[in-house]
């Protein structure tokens, strides 16, 4: 896809995405930060994330100043894109995907014969999850709401329970929620898999999503 069709991914859109993220997550909201935005996630994997539109100089600008593990550079580019912009000393991760959607899904589903349905709250964020039989986690979402906007976040189905529509019941629940709340703007970032079930549902990509990180040193 060329880079071109993008256009309408600013730092604002951004914030909006990453502020959910924060809330769904626990985390500090974003700061404005060197031309794009910062998070302090403050985990052992991940100190701190800086997100930008591009790759260009204010991403390679905050590059130049990072030199331990676990903080992370996040662009609306491909991970080709990123790869140029950035020293090898980088690690680019595997490509995911910017999404959004305006209007409530319309489809309808319950969740399959065997599983139920439970919500509670999380942090900001909505959660809810699909349990068996046995009582047992076999997929599990959340959805954040800021200001006229959703974020879907972690939408995971536990591997043996999957290939039976978890997941799409699931996003269908959680859409619900942003319905209720009078919802606008829908946004997430999908995996490679996760974008075949979300485009499936009317979502739509915005941009490629990508991820670049130094390397934990060797033991």
């Amino acid at each position: 896809m060329l880079e071109t069709q993008f256009i309408n991914v600013d730092l604002s859109l951004l914030e909006r995405w990453l502020t959910g993220w924060s809330l769904a997550r626990g985390v500090p909201l974003p700061r404005h930060h060197g031309g794009g935005l910062a998070v302090d996630v403050g985990w052992p994997d991940q100190l701190r994330r800086h997100v930008f539109v591009d790759a260009g100089e204010a991403l390679q600008e905050c590059a130049s100043r990072i030199h331990e593990p676990f903080v992370y550079l996040k662009a609306a580019v491909d991970p080709d894109h990123m790869r140029r912009a950035l020293p090898d000393r980088w690690t680019i991760e595997a490509p995911h995907y910017l999404m959004c959607r305006s209007t409530p899904i319309s489809a309808s589903a319950a969740p399959p014969a065997g599983y139920t349905a439970r919500m509670e709250e999380e942090n900001g964020a909505s959660l809810i999850r699909l349990l068996d039989a046995a009582g047992q986690t076999a997929a599990i979402g959340r959805v954040a709401l800021n200001k006229g906007t959703a974020v879907f976040d972690r939408i995971e189905t536990v591997e043996s329970h999957r290939r039976k529509g978890l997941a799409r019941a699931l996003m269908i629940a959680l859409d619900a929620v942003a319905e209720q709340a009078g919802t606008t703007e829908r946004l997430l970032v999908a995996t490679e898999a996760g974008r075949a079930l979300y485009l499936s549902l009317g979502w739509r990509v915005l941009a490629p999503y990508s991820t670049a990180v130094l390397p934990a040193p060797s033991l």
